[in-house]
């Protein structure tokens, strides 16, 4: 059985505080016998910006996309560790989420208000986010946060929401004890996508995408 994870590492610093919780989580999932990762940094893939000429897919001069989207679909993971920019993500990291409708949606079919019907029901999904606003204060304006918008444009894609970690030591990269919870999170999610599990507890509860 398939249970490749695509680790995707969408922040233009190498090396810092998303990029080396990434690394922790992925030494997690190493320690979990039968699943596979790939790391792949989201620079790396030229992509155009999303416009009406290219919402069907990968143009012919994006290849390294191309190539990406397959990945995607033909694995059962998908990790995105991200920096938080302005209470957003990166405009490369929203540009891609974009342009990969051309297979997370299927535009022949509508939900109940009428949008896209989401194709990604197969992908079990998880998010590394950093930042500056300290933890407490991420709680409070979670809403405000990428855990919380990634979540739902995920669900809204069909995929399965595992769960998010949020970091808001500016030095995470060296904070030991964040590196090692982010570890054990990516022995949780390797076992999520070896058992092949839903949703988690948070998405089962609060988290309803409108269904056909």
């Amino acid at each position: 059985m398939n249970r490749n994870i695509i680790a995707l590492a969408c922040s233009p610093s190498r090396g810092r505080n998303s990029d080396t919780m990434l690394d922790s989580f992925i030494n997690g999932m190493k320690t979990v016998e039968g699943v596979t990762f790939e790391k792949i940094y989201l620079d790396d893939v030229f992509i155009e910006n999303y416009n009406f000429e290219n919402r069907l897919g990968p143009t012919d001069n994006e290849k390294e996309f191309s190539d990406l989207c397959n990945k995607i679909m033909n694995s059962k993971g998908l990790v995105i560790a991200v920096p938080t920019y302005n209470f957003s993500v990166p405009a490369h990291l929203k540009n891609f989420i974009d342009r990969i409708r051309c297979f997370a949606l299927d535009m022949e079919k509508r939900n109940k208000i009428n949008q896209p019907v989401g194709k990604l029901g197969y992908l079990k999904t998880f998010f590394i986010v950093s930042g500056g606003t300290p933890n407490w204060a991420q709680k409070i304006l979670f809403f405000a946060f990428p855990p919380f918008w990634l979540r739902g444009v995920f669900l809204y894609y069909g995929a399965h929401v595992m769960g998010a970690f949020y970091s808001g030591d500016v030095q995470t990269f060296s904070n030991k004890k964040i590196l090692n919870k982010v570890m054990k999170k990516g022995i949780n999610f390797a076992k999520c996508v070896k058992k092949d599990r839903k949703n988690g507890i948070l998405e089962r509860i609060f988290f309803r995408p409108p269904q056909v």
